[in-house]
Order: C-alpha cells, then sequence, then structure tokens
C-alpha cells in the first residue's frame, strides 16, 4: 500500500483528470484554461500546479486515462470464454458503447488534433491509442492461430487493419451516430469482413 501523502496526490490526480475531462468536452482545448479545471475539480489553481506543469501536461494525462480504458475493455472482452471472432465481436460492440458515452470529448479530439502542438508527446495520440491495442488484439490472434481457430498471418499487421477498420466506422459514428439495429450490423459486418474476406472461395479442379 501506498503511504498516505502518496495515496492522497493520486486521488487528487485522479479527481484532477475526470475534472479536465469534462470541462475539455465541453470547451475543447483550446477554450480550457487551468481555472476551469480548478473551479471544476473543486482545488485550488495551485494545488493542480504541484501536479501537472501545464494545460498541455494535463490534457496528456486525460488521453492516456482514456487510452487505458479503451485497452481494458479489449482485454476483457478477449478473457472471456468465446471464440476468437465472437471476442472481437464483443470489443467492437463495447467500444462503440465506451465511444458514444464519451462522444462529446472524443469529438472535440478529432476536431482540434490537426491544431495541437504534439512536439513534446511521445507520438500522436492515434499511435498512443493503437500502439497497445493493436498487441492485445495480435496477443489473442496469435492464440486463435496455435489452436488452429484462424490461418498462420502476420498476426500484428492483421491487428493494426482490424483496428484501422473500427476506427474509421467510430469516427463515422461519432458525427453520424447509427441506430442500434445499424450499429449490430456494422459489427457483425466488421468481424465478418475480418474473419471471412469478401472474395468468394475459389472452386479447386
Amino acid at each position: 500500500m501506498l503511504p498516505r501523502k502518496e495515496r492522497e496526490r493520486e486521488l487528487r490526480k485522479s479527481l484532477i483528470i475526470e475534472a479536465a475531462r469534462e470541462v475539455f468536452s465541453e470547451k475543447g482545448y483550446k477554450g480550457t484554461t487551468i481555472d476551469d479545471v480548478a473551479e471544476r475539480a473543486g482545488l485550488a489553481k495551485a494545488t493542480l500546479y504541484t501536479i501537472f506543469k501545464n494545460k498541455e501536461e494535463l490534457y496528456k494525462s486525460v488521453l492516456e486515462a482514456v487510452f487505458r480504458e479503451i485497452n481494458e475493455i479489449a482485454e476483457k472482452a478477449m478473457q472471456e470464454k468465446l471464440p476468437i471472432r465472437e471476442k472481437f465481436g464483443l470489443f467492437v460492440n463495447r467500444l462503440i458503447n465506451h465511444f458514444r458515452e464519451h462522444a462529446d470529448f472524443f469529438r472535440i479530439l478529432m476536431r482540434e488534433i490537426g491544431k495541437m502542438n504534439l512536439d513534446n508527446w511521445h507520438g500522436t495520440p492515434h499511435a498512443m491509442i493503437h500502439e497497445k491495442l493493436n498487441k492485445i488484439l495480435a496477443k489473442e490472434l496469435d492464440r486463435g492461430r496455435k489452436e488452429k481457430e484462424i490461418r498462420s498471418i502476420d498476426t500484428l499487421r492483421a491487428a493494426q487493419i482490424f483496428n484501422h477498420m473500427v476506427y474509421a466506422y467510430h469516427m463515422n459514428d461519432l458525427f453520424h451516430e447509427q441506430d442500434e439495429k445499424k450499429k449490430s450490423d456494422a459489427v457483425d459486418f466488421l468481424v465478418t469482413v475480418f474473419f471471412d474476406g469478401i472474395a468468394t472461395k475459389r472452386k479447386t479442379r
């Protein structure tokens, strides 16, 4: 267990990140100030500066928290006792729900990402969100390959392709939200195209 002071600091940090997430969702990166976040968190501005040195660092921490949630969704789906394609379908369905639950934040992120100063960041937010996620899905594809559920392929590259397919759907859904029937159809379509492909099977002579 962490010492009391460290526990208190971590609690304040979590409180600040959650407050910042709400404010960024409402005002965007450019429109948000440290004063806004401090007021929402119910803390003195000086307290925020003992944990985050500036708004950019705070925003990066918010993004990292969001991406951890996405990775957790993937990890939990992959741990289910289901056939591999059903695990991937479950992951997509839960991820769609997560994006919809936090739609305001993701819309702001997509609109502003090209305007942000990322010189001091380790990779772009897009890279940050996909790097760990690709590895989680590739690990499950490796298991599926060993169990003969899928054929022998480059599993990391396959995971990257699947994530790009899902990401493209999410971008459309964020700005043109689909109803539940269309969402269900989209999940089935993404999984079917990924696991079965779209070409007809060639007849052997």
